[in-house]
Formats: structure tokens, sequence, C-alpha cells
């Protein structure tokens, strides 16, 4: 049994990239405490600062037959660990700033407000989607979508087989689906 201990970060780098998983562990043990204590100087939040460098190793895992024999190895991984602590600002930061904006949102208007905004934003956005459709399947999909008929009631409606009627419908659908956002999307949806 070989004596992990002894051994230079490039040999277990070396050996790791050999899928030696117990110089991966080794090299776990050398730096994931020193990591965690680096990245949580910097975050204050010791559950991220795990998380963080949980996947430093598990990249390190992952792409072990890539690995470039470094100089310093120990500076390569607090290097990736401060690119990462500064992503997590990054993405809080946004974050943050989404909170507050939508928090502010909700304090100047009422819910009804809220909700009406909603619809006239849904349906504009709807509409002018709808503009973009050929003409027979944008008839097929308002008369589905706006009147509520099955699809052999347009199709009755309009002179059309129940299968022409629901391939447009699916067609629509589809091109919908790909020029608004999820959640109008699936409002849409709902409504048929």
């Amino acid at each position: 049994m070989q004596d992990y201990l002894n051994l230079t970060d490039e040999d277990l780098l070396k050996s790791i990239e050999k899928n030696d998983f117990d110089a991966f562990d080794e090299l776990y043990r050398r730096y994931a405490q020193k990591l965690v204590s680096y990245v949580n100087s910097k975050l204050d939040d010791i559950e991220e600062s795990k998380d963080i460098v949980q996947e430093i190793f598990v990249a390190i895992w992952v792409d072990r037959k890539n690995i470039l024999l470094i100089n310093s190895f120990s500076s390569y991984l607090f290097r990736i660990a401060q690119n990462k602590s500064l992503n997590f600002f990054k993405k809080n930061k946004i974050k943050e700033v989404y909170v507050k904006s939508f928090a502010t949102f909700l304090t100047e208007i009422s819910p009804e407000e809220s909700h009406q905004r909603f619809e006239e934003e849904r349906e504009a956005a709807l509409n002018k989607v709808l503009g973009t459709l050929p003409e027979k399947m944008c008839t097929i999909f308002k008369l589905r979508y706006f009147e509520n008929l099955t699809n052999e009631q347009v199709a009755t409606r309009l002179g059309l087989s129940s299968h022409t009627v629901a391939t447009q419908m699916k067609r629509a659908l589809k091109t919908i689906r790909g020029r608004l956002d999820i959640l109008t999307f699936l409002l849409v949806i709902i409504n048929l």
C-alpha cells in the first residue's frame, strides 16, 4: 500500500489522473479545511464555504484526466476558491437587487393592480406573438384560446379537419412557447 502522506502534490495529481481515489482523498485532506477557512473568511458563511470547496474538489475529480501539472497546486486551489467566492458575491448581489426591486414593486401597488397589470402584460405579449403567426394558425389559436372552442368546433367553423386544427394548435403553441417567457406561456396554457 502506498504512503500518500509523503507524496508531493505533483505526485498526487499524477496518481489522481490515473483514477487513484486514495491520492485524491489525500489531496482533499491536505487542503479542504484550509480552503473552507479561506473561503469562510471572505463569505462569513460556513455552509456556503463548505459547498464551494466541495464544488472545487468535485471539479478536480471530474476533470482529473485533464489536470495540468501546476508549479504550485496550493496557489491554484486558493485562486479557484477566490474566484468562486467572487462569483458567489456577484450572484447574490444580483439576487439582492432583484429582491429589493420586487419588494418595492409589491409595496407600491395593490394586489388588484398587480394582477391587472400582469394580465395586461400577458395579453400584450401574447398578441405580439400572435401577430407573427401565419393567418390560419393565428385564427385557429384565437378560436381555441379566446372563444374556448374545441378542435372539432374550430374544424367545423373553418371547414378543416380536426387533425389539421390539432396540428396547427401544436405548432402555434410551440412557436408561442419559444417566444414568451415560461411563466407567461404557462398562464396561456392554463387558460386553454
